[in-house]
């Protein structure tokens, strides 16, 4: 009987000294890579605008980079922030647009307050709109200076 139990001792050491590396092996394959290694999205830092001309009704595909000043008309268009989703998320691209009007033949020696100064979706252009009569101006895409 001792010698029995001896034995069995022996070959269930045996097994699980064989096994370790396969277990070793599989537990190396199945990790994820960690998160530092994974490449971090390019930041946005081009807004797509469309502004509409009521008066002609002209659409105008717009280009702008963040805080640079753009005119249409006579707004004047600073887009301060431009976010995009990433891939694997649901879809959804805002902007922080601030828009001036600036008056025809005066010169100012102030800026204007701002007509418009918050966050603007490009799924849902009008939930919040810029409200002027004679201009819409709406976000389509964010994405890098280079594409």
């Amino acid at each position: 009987m001792h010698r029995l139990l001896k034995r069995s001792a022996l070959t269930a050491g045996l097994l699980a000294v064989s096994l370790l590396p396969v277990q070793a092996q599989d537990a190396a394959e199945g990790e994820a890579p960690a998160p530092a290694e994974q490449a971090a999205p390019p930041v946005p830092d081009t807004a797509h605008l469309m502004g509409l001309n009521k008066i002609t009704a002209r659409t105008h595909p717009m280009r702008v980079g963040l805080d640079a000043p753009l005119r249409f008309g006579t707004l004047g268009i600073i887009v301060r922030a431009c976010e995009k989703a990433r891939p694997e998320d649901p879809p959804k691209t805002i902007a922080f647009l601030e828009i001036r009007e600036y008056p025809v033949n005066e010169n100012l020696e102030e800026e204007p307050e701002p007509i418009f100064s918050g966050w603007m979706l490009a799924s849902s252009p009008g939930l919040n709109a810029l409200e002027h009569p004679v201009y819409d101006v709406w976000l389509t895409d964010c994405s890098t200076s280079e594409g």
